[in-house]
């Protein structure tokens, strides 16, 4: 069993993750349904896209560091043509975390720019350093929030020789023109558990 706050999860529980995140079968864009149901029923997918290659980089250190703190997430990395196709599963809810840059995220959240076709999508961010962020959608349920930003940040705190200057963003991100935090990732930002009032 794992305790978060004064919640406790079962790292079997965290199979139910993968259930909010979209398959590579979906990226692929024909592969057979069935598939992809089963796929992302058993991993945990986080969305890149080839055409940034810095956020691929990333994803595939993300998707390590939760595969050895949460094994049964199965985490991996789904990758896309494009960005755009990132944008489309998200405004969707056919996926719900992916790495993008901090450019198109905020593009991404106001529906701007080369997502504009997909209106404004209610990101949150989990973790983010100077040039990316992973962000879910806000109805990510809060105990993975927890988790997922729990592993990353222990992960970036350790003397393993990789240095990803991980951060969670405050509460008064939004006012600073920024994404908000997800509430799982500003509980463990903030110390405290998912249970408290997070004074909202």
């Amino acid at each position: 069993m794992r305790w978060v706050g004064e919640v406790i999860m079962n790292r079997r529980q965290f199979l139910s993750l993968a259930a909010a995140s979209s398959g590579w079968v979906l990226l692929a864009g024909h592969s057979p349904y069935r598939q992809w149901v089963v796929y992302r029923e058993t991993h945990l997918v986080i969305l890149t896209s080839r055409d940034d290659l810095g956020a691929d980089d990333l994803g595939e250190k993300f998707a390590a560091i939760v595969r050895e703190a949460l094994p049964d997430s199965k985490a991996a990395v789904g990758r896309g043509p494009r960005v755009q196709r990132i944008a489309s599963l998200m405004s969707t809810r056919q996926a719900e975390v992916g790495v993008v840059s901090h450019a198109n995220a905020l593009a991404m959240y106001h529906g701007e720019g080369p997502f504009r076709q997909y209106g404004a999508i209610p990101l949150r961010v989990l973790v983010q350093n100077d040039a990316y962020r992973l962000v879910c959608r806000e109805e990510f349920l809060p105990q993975h929030g927890y988790l997922l930003t729990e592993a990353l940040m222990q992960q970036a705190s350790r003397e393993s020789g990789v240095d990803m200057a991980l951060s969670v963003p405050g509460r008064d991100a939004a006012d600073a023109g920024e994404i908000p935090p997800h509430v799982g990732a500003l509980a463990f930002a903030e110390g405290r558990s998912l249970d408290e009032r997070d004074g909202k």
